[in-house]
Order: C-alpha cells, then structure tokens, then sequence
C-alpha cells in the first residue's frame, strides 16, 4: 500500500519546523504578528520576491554595459544561432547562455533589455531556492533563506548582467528542489526533472561541476540508505551518465580547444590557490571562506554571522545523522550536501584547478551557504516567523548599507551610469575627426564595439585573430592592442610597436579610448614619464577616458602641439 505524502504544512507540525512547537503556546494565544505570519506566509513570499525583481531591474538601468558584458553581446551578435554558437566557443563558459541571448537580442538591444532575461532568472531563483530550502529544512528556515537570497548584495548584482550566473543559479535551485522531491515522494519522475535541470546547470557554467560530484555523493549516501526505490535509483543512474555525456560532448568541442585561453584565465587567482612552499593552508582556508560569504553579503558581520551559522547548521545536521542511525531513522544527509561543495571547490583550490576565492566565480556555493545559515537560525528563533524574518531583514539592511565592491577581482569604480558612457562617446563624434585613428586595449574594445559602433553592427569574429585587432565603427578606424589592459610602464613600447607596424607617419594623430577595470593610464602616465606632465585627459566619471596624442619622430607617443600652452 502507498503511503500518502504529507503536505508541507504536516510535515512542518511533525517535525516541529512551523511555530506551532509541540508542549509550546497554542498558536491562538501567540502574539498577532506571529499567528499573521504564520496564516499568511503565503502572501508574504510572493511580496518579497516581487520586491527582488523591481530591485533587479531598477539595478540592471544603473550602469553602461561592463567589458565582460560588451563581449557576451559581441559572441551573440551574430546573423544566426549556429554563428552565434561558434563565437561562443571563443570564450571560457558553455553555450547555453549565449544561445539564451541570441534569441532575446533579437527582441531589443538596449543595457536593459539585455539584462532582463538574467533579472528574469534571477528573481526566480529566489523563488525556486525557497522552495527546496522549505522542502529541504522547514518552512520558518524557507522564508529567512528567500530574504537573503532576494537581497543578497552578489545575488542581485549578478541577476542584473548579462552573464549566465543567473540562469546557472536557477538551474541548481530547481535541480535541488526537484531532487527534494523525489526523494519525499520516491519518485522516479521528479528524479528525471532534477536530471534535466542538472543538464541546464552544466551547460550555463562550468562551475557547475562541483555542483553535479556533490549532488552525486549525496545521492549515493542516501541511496545506500535505501531512501529510494530502484525505479528511481535507476533514474538517477541513468540522468547521472547523461549528465556524463554532456561533459564529454562540452570537452570534445570546446574544453580541449581552449587550453591556452585556460592558462591565461587562471592568472589573476594567484592567492586563490594554495601554495603549499609559501601558505599555511589553515589561513588559506579561513582568508578564502570568509571572503566568499563577504562577496555574498558585502557587510564583514554579516558574513561572519552567515559563515559561523553555516558551520553550526552542518555540524547539527551531521550531529542528527548520527543520532538517527543509531536508533535505526533514515538520514536527511543533509549536512553532507552543505559540505560538499565548498569541500570540492577547496581541494580544486589545493590541486591547482579552480580558483576558491570570493567572487562571482564560486556564486555556485550560494544556495548551499545561505541554506546552511537559514536553518541554523530558523533554529536559534525556535522556528518564530516573527523573529526569524527580522533577524533576517536587519542582516540584508547591513548588507545593503555595506559600501564595499562587491566582486574585488573586477572591482568598479567611479560613476558608472548609462549616461556616462553616452556623453563620452558624444564628446568623440564631436571632436575627433572622422578617419583620425582610435586605440583601445582589449577590455575597452569590448565597450566600444557596443557604444561608438552601435549595437547593430556586427564585428566579424576573424576580428579577434592576431597581434592586432583592426576594425572601422562609424567612420573610425580602431585598433586594439591584444591585451587586457594598457598601463602606463608599458605604454609607450605598445604605441611605438603599433605605429610602426601600421606605418603611421610621424604628426599623425591617435586618439586613446580606456574603459573598464584597473589603472587609469591618463592619471598614471604624468607620473610615470615627465614628457606627459601637460597630458589633458578627458575624464567622463572617473570610468571612462579618451587622450590624444600624436606620434613623435620616434613613432613614439607624443602630446599634440600647444599642450602646455596653458600649464
């Protein structure tokens, strides 16, 4: 005969998770607030979500498109999807995200329109991620969990670009909550729902690895409990050699092929990696954790507070595992499932592969952290409503309030607001003159190829090939230096190098564009070469500038005639 499953509310009353506790108060003689709460929860969690989206897209119209961004648009520019598809294989994430952006792109072009498919996503994640963490540990730990997952300072930052974090986060969530499910209702159909969306979270990030080996032992463990029946244990075998088939199908045709490109990502994680010759690995490991829940919640306190109730929230949870096997209970495992990912990104850091640092690159570990603090202090409030939701909203006020960047890697700075970029590029169709040659380093030709030529040019992928990229943008012919970021120790070599292998003529002008993440070249260059103590750099936001100079007898760069006329 089939059991029947119990409904949430049930589960919650059994287990002691709602605010009815067992030999407490009745809930007619709690205080109104609490007896709201717990009769219109219902209504509270589609208000909050509703409140993530607007912060979203309010977010997603409050800056220009970043490098990283201006390149996601300039892989999907492309005049069909399979085009679209193999650009994407230039880069370092998996296609699923791009595909995403070609059809949307077709629908509108602007920063906002662009943005809106990860705002999209974004909002549904909390709503998703709130129901497996409900499912998961309680209906009171579900409800301080969507706070922090809607306000998160990361989460909706990374709901608001145009990058496939989001559209990743969502695919876990609902992986997990589906996965909850089936092992809830021993259901080989919600197990083949979980395999699906673990296919999509492969296939938006490569992250997502550590994700797919976590969720395996965890399965393992409660599969060899015997939580499952084999119709489902079946399921999930084979859902686990699709997800299989899918790595190697990723490997084949863009893993392998991007080797060098691999190497040159991993460089600005240095001290994301553990070096064993220079580290003690117990301060590598306490550093790097706590910045990852300081990159989730900006506001230093409150990733403390956030990773202490983690680490007790697992401890209890194993705590409770080993109690339960002793009197013969089946185990949530669910302390295994908070472990393991940040376990399996750690060892990646130890080895050398992955770098475990907090930035949006271990955004993956997010649901699992935010699960983990959620239950312990749904806990520490013995399961109130009432109060958890405070304790909840005063740690994102903080975490709001906080003026920290968010992402230290790439860091912001100045004023980054769409208009910014619009009056720059204004101030170039207004004073450089059409055929004067423009020079960018590569971070800021990413900017340009979206805001100076327009977003509905396409630049041809064979752009991109060479020492030099080369292409016109309206009326103006570019040249991008093929690296990163033009400093100013360098500079003059770089320019001298371009000018000869172009055959630029001594008196020709060059106007320099720089956007983006690091040094200011026209704030640095004064100080590093007196030749530049007259250099009038025009400065729009302290984010983006464009500098003339003309090319000396040398071919090297030289200030135009009369700079220091004034000075």
């Amino acid at each position: 005969m089939n059991t029947p499953v119990a409904t949430e509310t049930e589960r919650d009353v059994s287990e002691g998770r709602s605010g009815a506790i067992p030999g407490r108060e009745s809930p007619l003689r709690e205080n109104f607030v609490e007896r709201w709460l717990q009769k219109n929860w219902n209504v509270l969690a589609p208000v909050v979500v509703a409140a993530g989206f607007a912060l979203r897209l309010f977010t997603a119209t409050r800056s220009y498109l970043s490098p990283d961004e201006a390149l996601h648009y300039l892989l999907i520019n492309q005049s069909s999807a399979w085009l679209a598809y193999k650009a994407s294989l230039t880069n370092a994430h998996p296609p699923l995200i791009f595909l995403i952006l070609y059809v949307w792109h077709l629908l509108g072009r602007s920063e906002v329109m662009l943005r809106l498919p990860s705002v999209l996503l974004g909002t549904a994640f909390c709503w998703v991620a709130f129901k497996w963490v409900s499912a998961a540990f309680g209906r009171t730990a579900g409800l301080i969990s969507l706070i922090l997952f809607t306000f998160s300072p990361a989460m909706v930052s990374l709901s608001a670009e145009v990058r496939g974090y989001a559209l990743m986060l969502f695919c876990m969530a609902a992986a997990l909550y589906f996965l909850a499910r089936a092992f809830e209702e021993k259901s080989s159909g919600k197990m083949w729902c979980f395999s699906i969306f673990l296919y999509l979270a492969i296939l938006s990030h490569y992250s997502a690895l550590f994700f797919t080996v976590a969720l395996g032992v965890y399965v393992l463990a409660r599969s060899v409990d015997g939580q499952l029946p084999r119709k489902a244990v079946v399921a999930w075998a084979l859902g686990q050699l699709g997800a299989l088939a899918v790595y190697v199908f990723l490997y084949v045709t863009h893993v392998s092929k991007l080797k060098t490109m691999i190497a040159l990502w991993s460089m600005p994680f240095e001290g994301a990696y553990f070096h064993p010759d220079s580290g003690n690995i117990f301060t590598f490991t306490k550093v790097n954790t706590l910045n990852i829940f300081v990159f989730l919640f900006a506001q230093q306190y409150v990733a403390i507070t956030a990773l202490l109730a983690l680490i007790a929230g697992t401890v209890i949870l194993f705590g409770k595992d080993l109690l339960s096997h002793r009197d013969g209970r089946p185990s949530s495992r669910l302390g295994i499932l908070l472990f393991l990912p940040f376990a399996a990104v750690w060892g990646a850091a130890l080895a050398g592969i992955y770098p475990y640092v907090g930035s949006r690159h271990t955004v993956f570990l997010a649901p699992f952290a935010i699960a983990g603090a959620s239950y312990l202090l749904a806990a520490i409030c013995r399961q109130k409503l009432s109060v958890g939701l405070l304790l909840a909203f005063v740690l994102m006020a903080f975490s709001i309030a906080a003026v920290r960047p968010v992402d230290e890697l790439n860091p912001s700075k100045g004023d980054l607001r769409p208009a910014v970029m619009a009056s720059a590029v204004k101030y170039m169709n207004a004073t450089i003159p059409k055929g004067d040659l423009i020079l960018v380093d590569f971070q800021s030709s990413l900017p340009a190829t979206y805001y100076l030529c327009g977003p509905k040019v396409m630049i041809p992928m064979e752009t991109w090939g060479g020492e030099y990229h080369e292409f016109a943008c309206d009326g103006y012919p570019v040249i991008s230096l093929h690296i990163w970021k033009v400093i100013a120790q360098s500079f003059s070599r770089q320019f001298q190098n371009m000018a000869q292998s172009h055959g630029l003529r001594p008196g020709e002008r060059v106007w320099v564009f720089q956007s983006g993440w690091g040094a200011d070249l026209g704030a640095e260059l004064p100080g590093h070469d007196p030749k530049f103590r007259c250099l009038s750099p025009k400065n729009f936001g302290g984010s983006v500038t464009v500098i003339p100079f003309v090319v000396d007898q040398d071919l090297s760069p030289a200030l135009p005639p009369g700079s220091c006329a004034n000075q």
